[in-house]
């Protein structure tokens, strides 16, 4: 099932999003940013994650030595792909594919035969094919939501007694702890349910099934381990002290929230979930007891604690709640609650229902295997047509074709200097694609002021021999005494007198 479903999405994404290997791509804003850490990763040197608008790193850089391992892959070996960042998006094509394929083959191992888990997969596809950007971008507010949607069907499997599956909740809570700070939150309270759950029921931890595990979460501890000792309290101090700059939001505020990533306006969402959550209830009470009934209702339990975990975080960790990107990993709840309805409406249908069924007019409601079986395929080959066609799937990158040019008018004015850059605010995404083109050029560009270390790292502040030394130039208004050189992507570049 892993092979059908990841050979299956990855073609889809690659389909959809095939300008990876024909269009170099030169970034911009939050991918440059992103880019400066992965050039880190790419020799080892990075030990956090990406940068949060709060003005900290992320606890930790799997995502980014992921995405070094795709540009030495993809471009530099391969040459699969025109330009390193494509490289780098090539990777988190195929890692969301794997983690969502990954998922669906756990949804195989509690049931019998492929037909329910094939229409788990006409959901997915139709649920992407409804929602932009979730699987093809690879801006890190999507990337967590492959990894979550894994994290509650490995702990959902967990919970139910399959330590076999204890690789897949570590390799899943790794990445979204690496990836966000908030998650430093959801990971072990959703990771301690789940084995709390199990351990009741006399499960057997095999060593077979702990120590994969084990292995997985001392790789992703490990540089987070390593920065904590090296710059203590890191990133830590930081996380602690922004928790505790802003008071709680009201329910009503947390309510609409939290229900932005259920379909409808918040009214019709509730009535939707509760709904959701009644009815998967009843569908797992009515399986005979065993083994997919207990799978079914951890699931269910799972997926109200990521709910009730994301209101609590939602009313208390978040700053602003019009920053809806930060919940957009939530929207592996309804999608996981909904694809264990589907498993659930497959066996729970008892035998006094059948009985019925023949018993009555409405007989010809019951199709027979064959019939069944076309109708699957029918729906398999429907929902990939969808999502074939769907622009949700596909994702324009940042880029800036006129990049390399600008770089290059630079490099000839600086003459062997150092490129000191001033800016307004607002700028600061073409900084960041300077920075970035620069540095694969040749070319040293840097930010005067230290305060954008957050954004570019210290490696592009300036030093004191970069300021006394380098060349100066203005992004965005123009100052007094300045020549203009360009513009890119709607910022004038200036060079100071």
């Amino acid at each position: 099932m892993f092979g059908a479903g990841f050979a299956a999405l990855l073609a889809l994404l690659l389909v959809r999003n095939h300008v990876v290997f024909t269009e170099p791509v030169h970034p911009r804003g939050d991918s440059a940013a992103n880019a400066i850490i992965t050039a880190q990763a790419k020799h080892f040197d990075l030990l956090v994650g990406n940068y949060s608008r709060i003005g900290f790193s992320h606890p930790g850089p799997g995502f980014f030595y992921g995405q070094a391992a795709g540009e030495w892959i993809f471009h530099d070996l391969l040459g699969l792909v025109p330009a390193p960042w494509n490289g780098q998006w090539l990777a988190m094509l195929v890692l969301n594919a794997a983690l969502v394929a990954a998922a669906l083959a756990i949804l195989r191992g509690w049931v019998r035969s492929w037909p329910p888990v094939a229409w788990c997969g006409v959901v997915v596809l139709i649920f992407l094919a409804t929602h932009d950007n979730l699987l093809s971008s690879a801006w890190m507010p999507y990337l967590y939501l492959a990894p979550f949607l894994l994290l509650l069907t490995a702990a959902a499997s967990v919970a139910a007694g399959r330590t076999a599956h204890l690789w897949a909740l570590a390799l899943a809570g790794g990445l979204l702890v690496h990836g966000h700070a908030e998650f430093l939150f959801f990971v072990p309270v959703i990771a301690a349910a789940a084995v709390a759950t199990a351990w009741p029921r006399r499960v057997r931890w095999p060593r077979r099934d702990l120590l994969p595990a084990g292995l997985v979460v001392a790789l992703f501890v490990l540089p987070i381990a390593v920065d904590l000792v090296w710059h203590w309290p890191g990133e830590f101090g930081k996380y602690l002290s922004y928790g505790g700059q802003h008071h709680a939001h009201g329910a009503a505020a947390t309510a609409r929230y939290v229900l932005a990533f259920w379909p409808g306006q918040p009214a019709v969402a509730a009535v939707l979930a509760v709904s959701l959550v009644a009815g998967l209830g009843w569908l797992a009470a009515a399986h005979p007891p065993g083994g997919r009934r207990w799978f079914l209702l951890s699931g269910l339990g799972i997926g109200v604690l990521a709910e009730l975990l994301f209101a609590g975080y939602a009313a208390r960790g978040i700053d602003d709640l019009s920053q809806e990107y930060v919940g957009y990993f939530s929207w592996a709840v309804p999608l996981f609650l909904v694809v264990l309805a589907v498993l659930a409406v497959d066996g729970a249908r008892p035998a006094r229902l059948s009985a019925w069924l023949r018993s009555t007019r409405f007989g010809w409601l019951r199709p027979g295997p064959r019939v069944a079986r076309l109708v699957l395929v029918g729906a398999l080959a429907g929902a990939l047509l969808v999502a074939g066609r769907s622009a949700a799937l596909t994702t324009a990158p940042e880029n800036l074709p006129d990049l390399p040019r600008m770089v290059g008018r630079l490099a000839q004015h600086a003459s062997g200097r150092p490129v000191v850059v001033d800016l307004d605010r607002d700028a600061w995404p073409v900084l960041t694609a300077l920075i970035v083109e620069g540095d694969r050029t040749g070319l040293r560009v840097c930010a005067r002021d230290p305060a954008w270390r957050f954004l570019v790292t210290a490696q592009f502040v300036c030093t004191g021999w970069d300021v006394a030394e380098g060349w100066r130039v203005w992004l965005g208004d123009s100052p007094p005494a300045a020549t203009v050189l360009g513009e890119l992507d709607g910022v004038f570049i200036f060079a100071r007198a």
